[in-house]
């Protein structure tokens, strides 16, 4: 499996182009897409461990699958995407916006969604474990409860799918 160096720079539609390629691998890279070419994109399965992708927008793109493991998505708008069963453990998600996307079955552990914006979004099966969901919104999200299966989760100000909020901070251990 050959792996993309740490720091690479590439564009959006080089991205698309070396996906089609059949190319998998591009952790550690620097996303420099200001055209919005990967708005609807199919990229199931595609590795973007460690990436810087802020630069992006992700609007109804296909990351199913995706190996997301501490990229950094922060504010970026993720509406309409599809990251179910994907691996964002430890990702940055600090003011990302998943409205309306698919996250069920998404890892999100020990992930940052401080801020985030998770109105309408799938969350079937999501596991939230050690994430901070400081001042993040998940009004009118599916599949959202607190039970006894999460572990060491922080809310603070947090607005659950009924409009409630668990203003704390409150950990749940």
């Amino acid at each position: 499996m050959e792996m993309v160096g740490s720091g690479e720079e590439i564009s959006g539609e080089e991205l698309l182009k070396r996906y089609t390629a059949g190319e998998r691998n591009f952790p550690l890279i620097i996303l420099n897409d200001e055209k919005s070419v990967l708005e609807g994109a199919d990229l199931r399965g595609i590795n973007l461990m460690g990436s810087d992708l802020r630069t992006a927008p992700w609007w109804n793109v296909n990351l199913s699958g995706a190996c997301l493991l501490a990229a950094d998505l922060g504010g970026v708008s993720m509406d309409g995407a599809d990251l179910s069963n994907a691996y964002l453990t430890g990702a940055c998600l600090w003011g990302t916006n998943f409205t309306n996307a698919n996250l069920s079955n998404c890892i999100l552990e020990e992930a940052n969604l401080r801020r985030a914006i998770l109105w309408n979004a799938n969350l079937r099966g999501a596991v939230f474990d050690k994430a901070i969901l400081a001042y993040a919104d998940f009004t009118g999200a599916q599949y959202f409860t607190i039970n006894r299966y999460m572990t060491g989760i922080l809310f603070w100000n947090t607005t659950m799918p009924d409009g409630t909020v668990v203003e704390g901070p409150t950990y749940i251990n």
